[in-house]
């Protein structure tokens, strides 16, 4: 039986091409993932900003693919208890949504901006 050792390259290729992963709209790249949903009174939220836009958020507690960007602030939060700053894609600089950050219970999550995310990659 002929046996052929694994290319790490493909290998590292089909992970990121899981069932589960979740992309940037604008560019493809690699965002978050399925399994990392999060549930806070729900995993899919609606909120609406001062300025009166509204955003459908989903919540994840990782985002390896967004940066953070700016100050940390509580004014308007829609997560009682939770600082945000912006949450920006690695990849293109999108504006994806909002990371979170408390001393509750979990400490750090991102709150991305569903019709920014993509089940496939560009």
């Amino acid at each position: 039986m002929l046996q052929i050792a694994p290319d790490a390259d493909i290998e590292r290729e089909v992970d990121e091409k899981t069932d589960d992963a979740i992309y940037c709209a604008n560019c493809g790249k690699l965002i978050t993932r399925g399994r990392w949903k999060l549930s806070l009174g729900g995993h899919e939220h609606v909120c609406t900003n001062p300025a009166g836009v509204t955003f459908r958020i989903l919540c994840f507690t990782e985002a390896p693919g967004a940066a953070s960007a700016g100050d940390l602030t509580d004014k308007f939060t829609w997560f009682v208890g939770y600082l945000w700053n912006f949450a920006r894609c690695r990849g293109c600089g999108e504006h994806l949504g909002w990371r979170y950050c408390s001393d509750e219970d979990p400490p750090e999550f991102f709150g991305l901006i569903k019709p920014r995310l993509s089940s496939r990659p560009q």
